[in-house]
Parts: C-alpha cells; structure tokens; sequence
C-alpha cells in the first residue's frame, strides 16, 4: 500500500515537471546564452533577460544582445509572400516577435523598431494581425545581408492577408533592424 502511494507521489510529480519543462513562462526564466558571434539585433528596455555581463548603471536599460546562431535557436517559422519592394513571391523565415519578446521576458507588448538608419515604427506587438509579424533572418533560404535588406528585416505574410497588404503596415516592415526597444506605451 506504502508503495503504492509513494508511485502516485511520484506520478503527480513528473507532470508538474514536465508541465513546468513545456511551461513558455519557464522559457523565459531559462539563461540567455551570451552572443558569440556579431551582434545583429539588440532587445532593450523593459525586459527581464539580459545576455550581457555589464552591470546597469542608474538609468540604464536592460539589454539582450542576439547574433545569427541565436536567433535560429529560437522557434523558426516561414511563409512566402510579395512585397512592395521585391519582384514576385519570396521565402521569408525567421522567429516571431512575439516568441522573441516571451524569450527576454519583455513585460510590456509595446515596441519601438529601430533600423541601421535610425528609421524607426512603434507598434503594439500584442495586436492580433501581428501575430505573425517575422524577425527575417533567411530571404529563400539564405542568410540575409545588409545590402539585402538584412541581417534582420521585419515582415508579414503580406499575400496571405490582403488587410495587411497597405501603407499602414508596410511603415512596419523594417529592413536592416537593429533594435527592438521594449517599452511601456506610444513614444517610448
């Protein structure tokens, strides 16, 4: 009987375990890994995973520094679409923003993109037509590059979903991205 009980103990508590092992929250709580190669897309602001070993002066933002290697460890996700700025259909892949944000803990859905040009786009990334709003890091299967619109060029599936198809959302697409600035409300 003793045994019996200890069996459904132990039972109960392999599913919590594995409950928390597949739990997103317990995602974010894991380390974030350092980046080891260039940097290509930076996550500041209000978030709760760092990867960067300096410590926060008074005033300063937390930061999450990503290099190629990590990004592609994330979940990766694909679609091909047209683009206003590309002949016919592309293969576009990467991770989502929203898994990117769940990954450094961000605490609020608000974001403002920045590019390489210092062009940036605020936007609520907790907007159901965003939900598959993609960090491209692959354009038809190859790693992006600057002069591509790379290393990291924010997309949607454009011909997928013909309401996302006009000047609203394309201000959004940003190419050459370089930082996701994480924050509480319009004009961060």
């Amino acid at each position: 009987m003793r045994t019996n009980s200890i069996n459904k103990h132990l039972a109960a508590c392999l599913l919590c375990a594995q409950a928390l092992f597949w739990s997103p929250q317990l995602l974010a709580a894991d380390p974030l890994p350092a980046a080891q190669g260039r940097v290509v897309l930076t996550v500041t602001g209000d978030i709760t995973l760092t990867n960067t070993n300096e410590p926060l002066k008074t005033g300063a933002t937390h930061e999450a520094e990503f290099d190629l290697a990590l990004l592609n460890s994330l979940p990766q996700h694909e679609f091909s679409t047209e683009t206003p700025w590309t002949d016919g259909v592309h293969h576009f892949r990467g991770v989502l923003v929203k898994d990117l944000l769940q990954r450094v803990g961000a605490k609020s859905a608000w974001v403002k993109a920045i590019a390489l040009n210092a062009y940036y786009h605020e936007f609520d990334s907790g907007s159901p037509e965003l939900a598959s709003l993609l960090l491209t890091t692959h354009l038809d299967g190859k790693p992006m590059k600057i002069r591509d619109k790379g290393p990291v060029w924010l997309m949607l599936p454009l011909s997928e979903h013909s309401e996302l198809d006009n000047k609203r959302y394309y201000e959004l697409l940003i190419w050459q991205l370089k930082t996701l600035d994480v924050g509480n409300g319009k004009n961060l």
